[in-house]
């Protein structure tokens, strides 16, 4: 039971903003194919480390390229990597462990709310990026 306990993207800026390369999203080879065709439309270069086994890392510094700030959208929200879909959630690849961010204004409003009731039912409060998840999960089994 999650109470009516549901995340809702509030369209701060601390998912699309990045002050370290170590907050920068993590992307597979389609992702990156895509946000290059996405990119080139609007003459804007982007910058990719690649980590191996198929994974990038997309260095951003400050600003997403496709984050619109007048309007505090995502000018690719169809097409946005996995990683930016399942946000606040956020997947430690090195342990597997998924955490939920403290950088996001919804998570730390509601930080007694999920911490405190052991009615909460993660799995409804996040069942969109839950959703994108069990994607990219299954995408990191294949890559």
């Amino acid at each position: 039971m999650s109470d009516g306990l549901r995340f809702k993207c509030y369209r701060c800026i601390h998912c699309c903003f990045f002050v370290s390369e170590e907050e920068t999203p993590i992307l597979l080879e389609d992702e990156v194919s895509i946000l290059k065709l996405e990119a080139a439309k609007l003459n804007v270069d982007l910058i990719f480390t690649d980590l191996g086994n198929g994974l990038f890392r997309w260095v951003i510094r400050g600003f997403c390229p496709f984050y619109d700030i007048g309007n505090s959208s995502c000018t690719i929200h169809s097409k946005k990597p996995l990683s930016c879909k399942i946000y606040p959630l956020l997947l430690n690849l090195r342990t597997g462990d998924i955490h939920v961010s403290t950088a996001c204004d919804w998570v730390v409003e509601n930080s007694s709310k999920l911490l405190s009731s052991g009615d909460i039912d993660l799995e409804e409060v996040f069942k969109d990026e839950l959703k994108w998840f069990k994607i990219l999960y299954r995408k990191l089994l294949t890559t």
